[in-house]
């Protein structure tokens, strides 16, 4: 850090010794301070002038050579900021003991991957995760997590970082092996997975699911835990925090969240290990985001640690994937006028799974299903990809805008589709919408 931006960053941090108005609104309310323990309190005043100083060591070996180069930046503008991005998140949270850095940096990754706007600090963490001794591969697998979990579009912008990073530091990665299988047995793993992933009363979870829509029951399992979480490549422990980050990140989570946090109790993952990610979760999604959480797992912790109540029974197909690939590779060319073989083979060279998994199931098990009929379901597409206003779903968006077009729907009706969030997304995110929609036509003529 520079002599000009250390000293600006200490003279703010320094300069101001009276008790902030948080702490005096503490000691005024006494209903509060009955709920705080004295002795943490204590604890936090005694170490304060080491925060600083606490969080520039994490920082610098998480950030590598030019680890100071953001906040730095940030100083220019604001040396407050500057100053409370190294004091909290870095020498508050991340440097506290109840997780080893590299698997906080795995939880950093994912709460990012929820956010799906956050991409140059999703990079940031990435290479920070390789910085603190973490592996390439789980780098990788984590991406079959983003996908059960978050879909396709976030998983896709993100190996482009993940690219990016190998390619900045010359890793030579070797791609993971696709499977090798039929894809007939991926329900029985599917439900070994929920075994292994999940506690409390998985069956009525599912049930409820299935009393709505018993093939969403159905590919839940085969798709989401026998294709992607079933995977190996990702120690059970990092797996099981990643994806409680994930749907803590997420938000509005709570029946899935719960079952996951049983899940992890159940297998060997402590409590407190659950409270740092949670507490984690207070620096990159907020503390309305961590105090859900908790909320969340307050009453997991007090039904105490508990495996599934049953197994569970439900009906799983058998159907190979060569037959979900061939429908997959026939909806995609009819939709978008891709090749299913070009979309297969863009992910050769970090996890070919990956590229196979978007036709074989968002194509031959999703868009090829005859509920609605093909207009209506790319438009539903481009509501929903709009609806979330994502960096991520941008792509997308214009992935689905033409396919509507290419299946019959009218400018007017993409755009009638887009109007129609105004209501319930408000004016910015359908006017981003509408603006991508507009460039898209004009590419047309």
């Amino acid at each position: 850090m520079s002599h000009r931006t250390t000293a600006a960053v200490e003279m703010q941090r320094t300069g101001r010794s009276r008790r902030s108005l948080f702490e005096a609104g503490l000691f005024a309310t006494a209903g509060l301070l009955a709920a705080i323990s004295q002795k943490a309190y204590a604890m936090t005043e005694t170490s304060k002038e080491d925060r600083f100083s606490r969080g520039i060591g994490i920082l610098r070996r998480i950030g590598g050579e030019n680890f100071d180069g953001p906040i730095n930046s940030l100083a220019e503008i604001s040396a407050d900021l500057s100053r409370f991005t190294v004091e909290y998140p870095y020498g508050d949270v991340l440097s506290r003991p109840g997780l080893e850095l590299p698997l906080r940096q795995l939880c950093t990754i994912s709460m990012l991957l929820a956010d799906g706007s956050a991409q140059p600090q999703l990079k940031f963490h990435m290479a920070g995760f390789l910085n603190a001794g973490g592996e390439p591969r789980a780098l990788v697998e984590l991406m079959f997590v983003s996908v059960a979990l978050l879909g396709f579009p976030p998983t896709i912008t993100a190996i482009g970082i993940v690219r990016a990073v190998f390619a900045e530091r010359k890793i030579t990665f070797e791609p993971i092996e696709p499977a090798a299988d039929d894809g007939r047995t991926r329900g029985q793993a599917g439900l070994a997975a929920i075994q292994r992933l999940c506690g409390g009363d998985v069956q009525a979870y599912f049930d409820g699911i299935a009393a709505g829509s018993p093939d969403l029951a159905r590919l839940s399992i085969e798709f989401a835990f026998g294709e992607m979480l079933a995977r190996d490549g990702l120690d059970q422990k990092a797996k099981l925090l990643a994806i409680i980050a994930i749907l803590a990140a997420s938000g509005n989570r709570a029946a899935t969240l719960r079952l996951h946090i049983a899940g992890a109790l159940a297998h060997g993952v402590t409590r407190e290990e659950i409270i740092e990610v949670l507490i984690q979760l207070s620096v990159y999604r907020g503390f309305p985001s961590a105090l859900n959480a908790f909320s969340v797992a307050k009453t997991v912790f007090a039904a105490g640690s508990q495996g599934m109540g049953a197994d569970i029974a439900l009906p799983i197909e058998t159907q190979s994937r060569t037959d979900r690939l061939q429908r997959g590779r026939a909806t995609l060319a009819k939709t978008s006028g891709s090749s299913g073989d070009a979309v297969v083979r863009s992910f050769d060279d970090v996890a070919p799974d990956l590229g196979r998994m978007i036709v074989e199931h968002s194509y031959g098990e999703i868009f090829s299903r005859s509920g609605i009929d093909m207009k209506s379901r790319e438009l539903s597409a481009c509501a929903a990809l709009a609806a979330i206003g994502s960096a991520t779903t941008e792509i997308p968006l214009r992935v689905h805008i033409n396919a509507a077009l290419n299946v019959g729907a009218t400018r007017e009706e993409v755009l009638e589709t887009l109007i129609n969030l105004t209501a319930y997304c408000g004016y910015p995110t359908t006017q981003q919408a509408v603006r991508i929609a507009t460039e898209e036509f004009a590419k047309r003529g």
